[in-house]
């Protein structure tokens, strides 16, 4: 249908899909928490970085951490290993759901618990879109509506997934994330 709950959608145009946000990673990408890395798995000498919540900024990936792990912890711990374009979401605050697409680093990469990376399935959706979805005002209400925790609020990767989104087709996305793309740098 057209209008949502509470009248807050908009119409839906005919030739957009409904989908879930786990359901973009198609059955080529992945939708998966990061890992589980605790100080004692860490190795400041190794070379795979260990991606933190702050570097996941709203939109743009903001490059502060310095923690690392070493190929002996990747293997034991069966790291998930980052990709360059991989749709990066901080499933705590502050904001709560922000995401931020991954660059292309010099290091190989892996993240940590508190952050769920979407890898999507390019023939289904553009990651650009897919970030800006996430990261509009509409998605980021809801997310917060679904967070829980007394002291910090969280999101868990299983609500996340099951958001609910409305996916234009391909060149639609496009066209809608280069349009973004340009207006959010004039912002910055």
């Amino acid at each position: 249908g057209g209008v949502g709950r509470g009248g807050g959608m908009s119409k839906v145009p005919k030739n957009w899909a409904q989908t879930t946000v786990k359901e973009l990673a198609g059955t080529s990408g992945i939708f998966v928490d990061g890992d589980w890395v605790e100080s004692k798995d860490q190795d400041p000498n190794g070379d795979i970085r260990l991606l933190q919540l702050a570097d996941i900024g709203d939109g743009v990936f903001l490059d502060k951490s310095d923690r690392w792990i070493n190929a002996e912890a990747f293997a034991r711990l069966r790291c998930t290993e980052l990709a360059t374009g991989d749709v990066l979401v901080a499933r705590m605050p502050d904001p709560l759901g922000r995401a931020c697409l991954m660059p292309e680093l010099e290091q190989r990469c892996v993240t940590v618990v508190d952050v769920a990376a979407l890898r999507v399935d390019p023939q289904m959706s553009d990651n650009r879109w897919v970030m800006h979805t996430i990261n509009a005002p509409q998605l980021r209400a809801e997310i917060g509506a679904q967070a829980s925790g007394t002291t910090r609020k969280r999101i868990s990767r299983g609500n996340l997934g099951n958001m609910p989104l409305s996916l234009p087709p391909l060149a639609e996305q496009k066209r809608i994330a280069d349009k973004l793309d340009t207006v959010l740098t004039r912002v910055d």
